[in-house]
């Protein structure tokens, strides 16, 4: 008897190891704040796609204005309005989507198998999803988020040409009033 316990204990001890592993990787590839993907794992993600040669479009969403509605409203509320990005992505896009918090108040997305109709579709419909948020006061505000995207494999062929790509097409929208989205 003392051995089965023995063998238990053992048993027990590897699966709480397992367990404890998964959950270090877990946290190493999600982002604290909205729990999506942060950007060294969205890369790995992308770079597996890549591989696959499959057609997709990678985004950049930038929240507009951010650092004011931080300066505004307070840096709790900030963290309010990047959970309610998030929450939008992760309705508005379609399943399968490679969905991360590149850093700060930018956001990236890479959409599989989609028409680019149906991107600029999704884009809109996001907009609108977050254009109101209610905070703790109850006091309404109104955002918006530019955005670029890219093509792969005709507007990049890797992880950096794709940023560079939609980052230019990011960078032409905040240059033309930003709350759009508009691919290179």
């Amino acid at each position: 008897k003392y051995f089965d316990t023995g063998v238990i204990m053992i048993d027990s001890d590897y699966l709480m190891e397992k367990k404890e592993k998964k959950r270090y990787i877990g946290l190493s590839s999600t982002d604290a704040l909205t729990g999506i993907l942060n950007r060294r794992a969205f890369q790995v993600e992308l770079e597996e796609q890549i591989r696959k040669k499959e057609p997709g479009f990678f985004i950049f969403i930038d929240v507009d204005n951010f650092k004011s509605y931080n300066d505004t409203y307070g840096h709790n509320n900030g963290d309010l309005c990047l959970k309610h990005f998030t929450k939008a992505m992760q309705e508005c896009f379609p399943e399968g989507s490679i969905l991360s918090r590149y850093g700060g108040d930018e956001f990236v997305v890479y959409l599989k198998d989609v028409t680019k109709e149906s991107v600029y579709i999704y884009m809109e419909k996001f907009q609108k999803m977050i254009a109101d948020l209610t905070l703790a006061t109850g006091e309404k505000v109104h955002l918006s988020a530019s955005a670029g995207g890219a093509a792969f494999p005709e507007q990049g062929e890797d992880f950096i040409s794709l940023c560079r790509s939609a980052d230019a097409a990011l960078y032409n929208v905040k240059q033309n009033g930003k709350g759009a989205f508009k691919i290179k």
